[in-house]
C-alpha cells in the first residue's frame, strides 16, 4: 500500500512538471483568462490531491501535513501564474492556499474510492489545460 501511494504522488508531480514545461514553451499563446484558469486550476486540483492522498496515508501528523500541502500548492500556483504576470501568480498563490488547506480535510475522511477519483481528476485536469491552448 505504500509503494503505491508513493507512485500516486510521484505520478501527480510527473503530469505537473510535464504540464508546466509544454505551457512554459507555449506561454506567449496564453491571455489573461487562460492564464488565470491556468494558475488555480493547477494549484487546487494538486492542492487537493496530494492533500487527501497524506491525510489518507499519515492522518496522526494533520498540521505538518496541512503546513506542506499548502506550501506546496502555493508554490505550483506561483509557478503556473509566473506564466502570464504576477496577477495571475497572485492567484495562483491564493488558489494553492485554499486548496491546500482543505486538501488533507478531506484526506483524513477519504477511502480509495475518493484517492481514485482525485487521481483521475489530476490527470484530466492538466489534460484539459494543456489540451486548451490553441496553436
Amino acid at each position: 500500500m505504500s509503494l503505491l501511494i508513493i507512485l500516486i504522488t510521484a505520478s501527480y508531480f510527473i503530469v505537473c512538471f510535464v504540464s508546466y514545461s509544454f505551457l512554459f514553451k507555449v506561454r506567449n499563446l496564453i491571455g489573461y483568462h487562460l492564464g488565470m484558469n491556468l494558475a488555480m486550476s493547477s494549484s487546487g486540483v494538486m492542492g487537493i490531491a496530494i492533500g487527501t492522498i497524506l491525510g489518507f496515508t499519515f492522518p496522526e501528523f494533520y498540521t505538518e501535513i496541512t503546513i506542506v500541502t499548502t506550501v506546496i500548492a502555493m508554490i505550483i500556483g506561483a509557478l503556473f501564474g509566473a506564466l502570464v504576470d504576477y496577477q495571475t501568480l497572485l492567484s495562483g498563490i491564493s488558489s494553492g492556499l485554499m486548496a491546500g488547506i482543505m486538501g488533507p480535510m478531506i484526506g483524513v475522511v477519504a477511502d480509495l474510492g475518493l484517492i481514485t477519483f482525485s487521481t483521475v481528476l489530476v490527470y484530466f485536469t492538466f489534460g484539459l489545460l494543456c489540451f486548451s491552448i490553441r496553436s
